[in-house]
């Protein structure tokens, strides 16, 4: 028997090539909730045929955590544990019985569970032979309450919860990313200059402004907002190799 009430929950646009894989994969959840930001092609159909809840929610002007903030209050206030996914990504089968037995391990001193969230192997990209490339840990896995998506693209979990933010390794439960190079990433500059503007004392934000300027063959730019970066007192602690994320380590 489930010891949880678990809920998937996604956004997409215009991703019907995914959603047979993605839905097969999510499947061992009690919910599937997506939040579609726009789509002109099969993709909310094919969702509702295969079962999950659609709902279709314009954002403007766009940003990730707005969508992502929305896409959470659609999850029923009963579930137990929020599993947020895009379509292009599939957990390795089994991935339930993994969470819900980490899950449970840790319990506070009332004899409940303690986890807030969840961290869990992330293959960000793949080998042609299916093996591991890029890979890194998760943590996008969450209780229902205390938890907000922040900043408007590269968004990740910020808790907000008055108890101990206790995460626990979701031991041997994988999420495999398949990436779709035909999408385009033309709202990543604009997002990325407003986040910063928004905190201009964020290492994190700063930091990806930097690469991305980098990927459009802004040199000077790049240069500036690097060597900006880099005097930040708070990026000290990231100059490593890897970059800490929301609970993850993202490779530079």
């Amino acid at each position: 028997m489930n010891k949880y009430k678990i809920c998937v929950y996604a956004i997409c646009k215009n991703e019907e090539k995914f959603v047979d894989r993605w839905m097969n994969s999510m499947s061992e959840a009690d919910q599937i909730i997506v939040t579609d930001t726009g789509s002109d092609d099969n993709t909310v159909r094919k969702l509702r045929e295969r079962g999950a809840i659609v709902y279709i929610d314009i954002i403007q002007p766009w940003r990730f955590d707005k969508a992502r903030n929305i896409s959470l209050n659609h999850v029923p206030d009963d579930v137990d544990i929020c599993v947020c996914t895009d379509l292009d990504e599939e957990f390795e089968q089994g991935w339930r019985e993994k969470l819900e037995m980490s899950w449970s391990a840790k319990k506070s001193q009332d004899g409940k569970p303690a986890a807030r969230r969840g961290k869990y192997l992330y293959n960000w990209s793949l080998k042609a032979d299916g093996t591991p490339d890029v890979q890194f840990m998760y943590s996008k896995i969450h209780e229902r309450h205390g938890f907000r998506w922040m900043w408007p693209v590269h968004e990740y979990l910020r808790y907000e919860g008055e108890l101990p933010l206790e995460t626990v390794v979701i031991k041997d439960m994988v999420l495999n990313h398949y990436p779709d190079s035909t999408k385009p990433r033309g709202t990543y500059l604009p997002l990325l200059e407003l986040a910063v503007e928004e905190a201009p004392m964020d290492d994190r934000m700063r930091y990806y402004l930097g690469r991305e300027y980098m990927y459009k063959g802004l040199w000077q730019k790049c240069i500036d907002t690097l060597i900006g970066y880099l005097a930040l007192p708070t990026a000290n602690g990231r100059r490593n190799g890897v970059r800490p994320c929301g609970g993850s380590q993202i490779p530079v």
